[in-house]
């Protein structure tokens, strides 16, 4: 990637990045960053954490909790949505972080008031979309 390209692909992400900038500090804080790699001009960490996809800060994990079941999928998943926040630009969060994060929080909510998993997190706007972006293939999409 281009010197220009780059600092042109970072002011039009500049809010998601700036978020990414922050939540990296804290991981780094918390030591919960287990490896860093560039991926197509992002920075791609593989944490001890859940993912999110943050412009050119991707944070993956590959474990899972009692609220969700994580694998190497995640990373692919998140670098899908890269593929957005590069469409989308200074919208990004509003249009795919607001409802990514409140599918998140519905999951969490669903796991804590009925002990059981949502498992249709995927299922919906963007996550789907993210999946496709990132060649994610999910086991009942086979069936």
């Amino acid at each position: 990637m281009s010197l220009l390209r780059t600092g042109l692909s970072l002011l039009w992400e500049a809010p998601q990045t700036a978020l990414g900038v922050a939540i990296l500090g804290v991981e780094a804080a918390c030591k919960r960053i287990r490896n860093i790699e560039v991926v197509n001009g992002r920075m791609v960490v593989e944490s001890r954490g859940t993912g999110i996809s943050l412009g050119h800060v991707v944070f993956w994990s590959r474990e899972s909790s009692r609220w969700h079941e994580l694998d190497d999928r995640n990373r692919a998943h998140e670098l899908g949505h890269t593929k957005q926040s590069r469409l989308f630009g200074p919208l990004y969060l509003p249009i795919i972080g607001v409802p990514s994060i409140s599918r998140a929080i519905y999951a969490l909510a669903y796991r804590e008031i009925t002990g059981r998993e949502w498992t249709r997190y995927y299922d919906g706007y963007p996550e789907k979309w993210a999946d496709r972006l990132g060649g994610v293939v999910r086991d009942e999409e086979r069936a």
